[in-house]
């Protein structure tokens, strides 16, 4: 069985380093980490992965809810949501994106890797 990859898309650095050791350690491929919205399709067409989890709120022009829906243009990777934002304040921009799951901040990690 192949290790199923996931790209983590995290503008924290903490946080994004520990969902990648949190990933890592249950067998998941995680590349390094994107901070970055403009730098998100670039990171899929790179690394490919099985899964994105991703945040909202980034770095850059970009929102994760951008790059989502420029994801789903292009492929049909599964995206899973971790923000600190309550699902009720962007439940219908969510929803146009299709997503897996909506986790909030802080992330437990049963939770988290129930998403799979």
């Amino acid at each position: 069985m192949d290790t199923k990859t996931i790209l983590v898309v995290e503008d924290e650095p903490l946080l994004a380093l520990e969902l990648c050791e949190d990933l890592t350690k249950h067998g998941y491929k995680v590349p390094p980490s994107i901070n970055d919205g403009d730098m998100v399709l670039a990171g899929v067409l790179r690394h490919k992965p099985d899964l994105v989890v991703m945040d909202i709120k980034l770095f850059g022009f970009r929102s994760g809810l951008d790059e989502a829906l420029r994801i789903r243009g292009f492929f049909k990777t599964p995206i899973v949501y971790l923000s600190s934002y309550p699902y009720t304040e962007v439940a219908e921009q969510v929803k146009r994106t299709g997503p897996a799951a909506y986790l909030e901040k802080p992330y437990n990690e049963a939770s988290l890797l129930g998403t799979q």
